[in-house]
């Protein structure tokens, strides 16, 4: 029952005057002006053969008829043939072939043959049309090979479109060195332009980053951050021995004055005004000293920790003899006090 409809439906894209037509003329159609005519003996075999195909389908064996007439097309490219070898492929449902046929037998259409032929198969390639999609290809460049799913397409130009089924397909072009590709999602009866610009096999387009050189060995990378993060630690250090040092001192100093004025002296007035105001100022001068202490510490143990994070921590390495200004950089300063470092990290 298919098969059945599948025949009705061809009969009725393309009648079948197309296959009584051309067998008429096939012998008389002629080749393009760029091909060498057949022999007679050629000419002889190309009649059975069409005939042949013919006969078969009309029999309904549409292998065998899409055999001979495959036959005939490879001996002679003429657009009766081409319109045979369609009909058989719309039986088959190879949409994709009869397309390609009927693109060629309209454009090779003999002036002065049956209108009624020519009209019939306009028809059956709008039919054919709506089950496949049909490619406008166009590359920068001519004489570069082209394929699509890895079946051969020709040379750029290509003076005809790549009909294809609806789904994904991949269509490449290759010229020497160079080439390009395009991933397409097309849809059955929609035509699409498709542009491939070829491109060197090491070129890299405008504002793409191109990958870094493999890291080097651990010995290429820069002295600087340990210098700075070995000074920032010392400077701590300093901090820390500096402040604590003066922080102790002010207790010394409070804790004698605590001891002269007493435990409530300069609460009930018993004790020096100024006696008073000197422990108010150590106990200040204690305090900020012994942050400034805690500070140091702090900056010290940063300063240390830095240096081995930063020599063992895997990092990829820049290009030798790079200009310093083409890395990103992070200016700031570290200080204890009145003391400051400043440097690019």
């Amino acid at each position: 029952m298919i098969r059945s409809r599948s025949r009705a439906r061809a009969a009725s894209i393309v009648a079948a005057t197309v296959l009584v037509c051309a067998s008429a003329r096939v012998s008389h159609a002629q080749p393009p002006a760029a091909e060498n005519t057949t022999s007679s003996d050629e000419n002889t075999r190309l009649q059975a053969l069409f005939r042949q195909g013919i006969s078969a389908y009309e029999s309904g064996n549409d292998e065998a008829s899409l055999k001979a007439l495959s036959e005939a097309w490879s001996i002679r490219h003429t657009y009766d043939i081409a319109a045979a070898i369609a009909q058989t492929e719309l039986a088959l449902e190879r949409y994709r072939d009869a397309a390609e046929h009927l693109d060629y037998g309209l454009k090779h259409f003999v002036p002065g043959q049956s209108e009624k032929t020519l009209e019939q198969m306009r028809a059956a390639f709008a039919e054919v049309k709506q089950h496949v999609a049909a490619l406008n290809v166009q590359v920068n460049e001519e004489g570069a090979t082209l394929e699509l799913d890895d079946r051969a397409l020709g040379i750029s130009p290509l003076h005809s479109p790549v009909f294809v089924e609806r789904g994904r397909h991949t269509l490449r072009a290759r010229h020497g060195g160079r080439q390009a590709s395009q991933q397409l999602d097309v849809q059955a009866g929609r035509e699409y332009p498709v542009q491939l610009e070829l491109a060197a096999a090491n070129y890299t387009p405008v504002g793409a980053i191109a990958a870094p050189p493999p890291a080097a060995a651990d010995d290429s990378r820069s002295l600087a951050p340990v210098v700075i993060g070995a000074t920032v630690a010392a400077i701590g250090a300093v901090g820390l021995v500096t402040f604590g040092a003066m922080a102790s001192s002010d207790a010394d100093t409070m804790q004698q004055l605590r001891e002269k004025n007493g435990a409530y002296g300069c609460s009930d007035g018993t004790a020096a005004a100024s006696d008073c105001a000197a422990q108010h100022d150590a106990a200040i001068s204690h305090d900020q000293h012994r942050d400034l202490a805690i500070a140091g510490a702090i900056v010290g143990a940063v300063g240390l920790v830095s240096i081995p994070i930063y020599w063992f921590w895997p990092h990829t390495q820049r290009a030798r003899g790079a200009n310093t200004a083409s890395r990103p950089a992070m200016h700031g300063a570290v200080g204890i006090g009145n003391v400051s470092l400043f440097g690019q990290f």
